[in-house]
């Protein structure tokens, strides 16, 4: 394999070129999905270790709480037409219209109803300082009743290049405003602006990005075929807010502000390296699943070698981040976050169950079976909602960790069962994917507790060279077990590099 300097910024660049290859779209649109998820978390996890010594956990809990108030809106209104325009094979300019105009509707009616009623937030939370970022917030619904379908044309085209550009304009922009607004204002008030901004900036760009414009012209057979295959989206979306973000409301309302806080930012933290590998492949993995939906063998394929990836990269990084978990918070958020520690330990076994949730996902409805992401979706919230309120009551916030973490191991269970019926992948299959990265991740864990011993991280440059010394014996192991299991990883790069 050739590293120099010349081949690695050829290969870069090459990323940045459309293809007609199936095999080079996937490869290439995984590359840059994966470098603009990796900008857009560095950006977003040095915005949030400014933000933590600036600001309060109340002053997140409060931008939470109305965020929360916002999206319930929009959870229960969404027609899921840009998926619906995705996996469709030709969708018509009449077709785009009609669905730019529901959505433009639908923007200017959430707007105003979400201005009048915010004080119905502040009774819900007890907090009646939620009001007023209600209020504000209602200003985004409008902002994006006129943002056009450009950035899922893109998608749906499988130029991530230009995606990439979209992403990026809005969440710069936000993470400057907020930095700002943070060090003038010190108050909740900052998060608010910087989500403004970012809204404004992504209605813009997806005019920039995309030759298509939309007007008002709206047709009632249009719709119905959108909707048909967008239904089950929808009633899955209002299910999806509910399992997501239930957690999330009973914080809020059984709790405070400032548990509310401490629950985001564990979430956010424990996540970082797990969920959003996986999350970013959603936005390939979609698209690709319609393509090549009638080949199940392909699909099969297609779902090993990237799985395979994934877990090499997510298993790791979980293990590691709960060895130095307590280390990591104090360095990175402060001493005054240390109470979220006994939450993220509950989070970073979550995290590795939503991969499998994040990687089977897109195959469902990418074959057309919503039907089945939203059944799985309904046993989820009954099993989670059935448990949150006495485990809140009673643990507090690691109660509701606990909650979400059961329901969502049943959740994936009965996927893996569906996804052996359609492409035939059992458990075994995911058990011999995930062994040899568990397994090199135990090494690492083993390693990491016996360096504590010897020398424990509590100076900055010791917790940065006990992280270096996690990934070099971490990947040492990976490619020792590699070489004498089958090297099927290496296999796996392979095809990533000759299709980028």
């Amino acid at each position: 394999m050739d590293l120099s300097f010349l081949n690695i910024r050829r290969k870069f660049f090459s990323a940045w070129r459309s293809s007609d290859k199936t095999g080079q779209q996937v490869a290439r649109g995984s590359f840059l999905i994966f470098t603009e998820r990796f900008f857009i978390k560095i950006l977003y996890f040095a915005r949030t270790v400014i933000l933590a010594r600036l600001l309060f956990p109340n002053d997140f809990g409060l931008f939470g709480m109305a965020t929360l108030a916002m999206n319930i809106l929009g959870a229960f209104t969404n027609p899921s037409f840009s998926s619906a325009i995705v996996q469709k094979k030709d969708v018509s300019k009449e077709e785009l219209d009609s669905a730019w105009t529901i959505y433009f509707i639908r923007g200017l009616v959430l707007a105003a109803v979400l201005y009048l009623s915010a004080p119905l937030a502040g009774i819900f939370f007890h907090n009646s300082a939620v009001v007023p970022f209600v209020k504000i917030l209602a200003l985004m619904y409008l902002i994006m009743g006129f943002e056009s379908f450009g950035a899922t044309l893109l998608q749906k085209e499988m130029r991530f290049n230009r995606v990439f550009i979209y992403d990026m304009s809005g969440v710069i922009v936000e993470v400057v405003v907020t930095i700002i607004a943070a060090f003038i204002l010190r108050n909740a008030w900052a998060l608010l602006l910087g989500a403004v901004a970012n809204r404004i900036v992504s209605t813009v760009m997806s005019y920039a990005i995309h030759s298509s414009r939309p007007r008002l012209n709206f047709n009632l057979g249009n719709v119905k075929r959108l909707f048909e295959f967008g239904k089950w989206l929808s009633v899955g979306g209002i299910l999806s807010f509910f399992v997501s973000q239930g957690d999330n409301l009973m914080v809020g309302k059984l709790l405070d502000a400032t548990a509310l806080g401490f629950y985001q930012l564990a979430f956010a933290l424990g996540t970082l390296p797990a969920v959003e590998i996986a999350r970013s492949l959603g936005n390939i993995l979609f698209p690709l699943y319609s393509k090549i939906q009638k080949d199940r063998q392909l699909l099969s394929a297609f779902f090993i070698k990237i799985s395979r990836l994934v877990f090499a990269l997510i298993i790791p990084a979980s293990f590691g981040l709960a060895v130095l978990a307590k280390e990591t918070v104090g360095f990175v958020y402060g001493s005054r976050w240390l109470p979220m520690v006994p939450i993220l330990y509950i989070v970073l076994a979550l995290a590795l169950l939503k991969v499998i949730d994040y990687l089977i996902n897109p195959l469902f409805v990418g074959i057309g079976r919503p039907k089945t992401t939203t059944l799985v979706s309904v046993f989820q919230a009954i099993v989670m909602f059935s448990l949150i309120v006495p485990l809140t009551h009673k643990y507090g916030m690691v109660g509701t960790g606990l909650a979400v973490l059961i329901s969502l191991l049943f959740a994936e269970i009965i996927f893996l069962l569906k996804l052996r019926k359609e492409i035939n992948l059992n458990f075994w299959v995911l058990a011999k994917i995930t062994a040899l990265p568990a397994a090199g991740s135990l090494v690492m864990v083993a390693m990491l507790q016996l360096f504590k011993k010897i020398i424990f991280p509590d100076t900055i440059v010791i917790f940065i060279s006990y992280i270096a010394a996690g990934i070099i014996i971490y990947f040492g192991a990976l490619f020792v077990l590699d070489m004498v299991f089958g090297r099927r990883f290496y296999e796996s790069i392979i095809w990533i590099k000759k299709n980028i």
